[in-house]
């Protein structure tokens, strides 16, 4: 597993005068400091990001590990006790190595030494636990780096079942005892609190403690009976109230290749020769046109406690064409957001997950045209003075009998010069209804949370969307998270490990002696049948409906 490691840790830099530390995270999960579930774990690898931190770069070290690397050293001062970082790699930008098992639990600080020049201090938070996990790319997100019991890396073609033993890989499991300079003998911690969950359901942990290579650490989980199937199956790994990334495993309940998407829109799918094609060609044009009809509820906590509650609603139509390229294989494969019954995925920070991609607007013509039971509508051609063109109109007021409502709905473009003429149809379902909104304009995190529905097309998906912020001077930093369930279920259960990745709602200061409440959302959406469409210059072309409902959350 040490290639592993070094295909995540090593990376370069320039050198600077004076070492500055912009910030530590764990080596794997990478979740921002400001949010709740972030921690560096005792006895865990950790990456020290900065300038001017070493004058050249290392390879990965190999044991044994050592405190001074080219003249480079890193201290961590947790309650008046001071532990030397134990180094695996230094460059001019990143100082990676394992915070010591002795190193107190608290919040403390991390100075970094450069050949003599030492940094100024900068914030830690110790903690016993916070595991990160090994994703395929090393970005934190989307597919883990997870093994069957014959030591097969998982994939598409290669899934587990329920009841299978998998093992996960990351760092921070919790501390261990001896020389962590040193080969490691594998040891359960069987004393550190540890929760794994697959596809939302708790899973029986066999082992989790070190590999032999020092502050890596393996997950011997058995894969749930009730994890649900899919490609992206969901897995989290929670010490109390610090909760891993999110990362996705394929699951299938026989065979080797995971199975297509239960309860998705067929008729919208691609083919994987399509894919193949795109990939192939390192580019692929796209476009959609939808309508949606959106209810917002809106709570705003003014001065003095007071509150406001107002509601939102229209009907939308809006549509947008483009080309992208860039790296369709990370885009194609990462299992980013691709929905699981049953499944939620957490995405923290605000960070673009694919920022290698390019993209181009394209001309469809112009008006774009609709025809309902409530009669015609158009959507005018917008262009931005970045020569931006997309395509936006409200078409009605929201209400029942003002227009998007339950029926067939013809939609149809002129073409124009990048994209020939279309039409087709497709059938709107009855408005999504959520049964449970009123009572859920405040939350408690940690106890989970159940939402209700009635409405919308019967044999499609229900999201479950939540967002929230914390503002630190001019810095925000947010986590949210999308979960799916089949619209027939007419409920769902966020579980805690989910909303543990949320920020509390904090009390902003707009005025000396006064402060408002910065709540966050949460929204439940559902897709209609969608149908694709032919036109010349688009790859894959869409039609479809959706419904949307959405509230001011205070996240507790």
């Amino acid at each position: 597993m040490l290639r592993l490691i070094g295909a995540v840790l090593l990376c370069g830099g320039l050198a600077s005068a004076q070492p500055v530390v912009s910030g530590v995270l764990n080596n794997y999960s990478y979740v921002p400091a400001a949010l709740p579930h972030h921690g560096i774990a005792q006895g865990s690898i950790f990456v020290i990001f900065g300038t001017g931190l070493a004058n050249s770069s290392t390879g990965l070290q190999s044991v044994p590990l050592r405190a001074t690397l080219e003249g480079v050293s890193a201290a961590v001062t947790v309650g008046g006790v001071t532990r030397a970082v134990i180094l695996y790699y230094v460059t001019p930008t990143q100082v990676a190595g394992i915070l010591p098992s002795t190193t107190p639990v608290g919040t403390g600080t991390i100075t970094v030494t450069n050949n003599g020049r030492t940094s100024a201090t900068a914030p830690i938070r110790v903690v016993q636990s916070a595991f990160g996990t090994l994703t395929l790319d090393g970005s934190g997100s989307g597919a883990a780096a997870v093994f069957d019991a014959a030591n097969r890396l998982l994939g598409p073609s290669n899934a587990t079942h329920p009841g299978d033993v998998i093992v996960l890989y990351g760092t921070g499991a919790g501390p261990s005892a001896g020389d962590e300079t040193l080969a490691q003998t594998q040891t359960n911690l069987s004393s550190v609190p540890i929760l794994v969950e697959i596809g939302g359901k708790p899973a029986t942990v066999l082992y989790h403690g070190r590999t032999v290579f020092p502050g890596l650490d393996q997950i011997n989980v058995v894969v749930p009976a009730n994890a649900g199937t899919g490609c992206g199956v969901s897995v989290a790994v929670a010490s109390g109230s610090f909760v891993s990334n999110f990362t996705t495993i394929p699951v299938a309940a026989s065979g080797s290749a995971c199975p297509a998407l239960e309860g998705g829109d067929e008729g919208i799918s691609v083919t994987p020769e399509e894919v193949s094609r795109w990939i192939g060609a390192g580019q692929f044009t796209t476009g959609s046109f939808g309508l949606t009809r959106q209810s917002t509820y809106s709570v705003a906590d003014g001065a003095g406690g007071a509150t406001t509650r107002t509601l939102l609603r229209s009907d939308i139509a809006s549509a947008g064409y483009s080309r992208v390229s860039g790296n369709l294989e990370r885009l194609f494969r990462s299992n980013f957001f691709v929905p699981t019954l049953g499944s939620c995925l957490v995405t923290t920070g605000l960070t673009n997950p694919f920022p290698d991609l390019v993209y181009r607007g394209l001309d469809a013509g112009t008006p774009l045209s609709i025809t309902g039971p409530a009669g015609s509508r158009s959507v005018a051609r917008l262009t931005s003075a970045m020569a931006v063109v997309s395509y936006s109109a409200e078409i009605g007021n929201g209400t029942s009998g003002n227009y998007l409502d339950a029926g067939q709905y013809t939609m149809s473009g002129p073409g124009g010069p990048d994209i020939g003429s279309f039409s087709g149809s497709i059938t709107v379902a009855p408005e999504l209804e959520w049964t449970n909104r009123a009572s859920l304009e405040a939350i408690t995190r940690s106890a989970g949370v159940t939402v209700t529905w009635t409405g919308g097309e019967p044999s499609t998906l229900v999201t479950i969307q939540g967002q929230s912020f914390v503002t630190q001077g001019t810095q925000v930093t947010g986590s949210s998270f999308q979960c799916w369930a089949r619209n027939t279920d007419r409920q769902f259960t966020i579980p805690a490990t989910v909303l543990l990745t949320l920020p509390a709602s904090q009390s902003l200061m707009v005025a000396p002696g006064t402060t408002i409440l910065q709540r966050g959302s949460l929204a439940l959406a559902t897709v209609g049948r969608g149908v694709r469409i032919q036109a010349t210059g688009l790859d894959y072309g869409t039609l479809g409906s959706q419904f949307g409902v959405a509230q001011s959350t205070q996240w507790r």
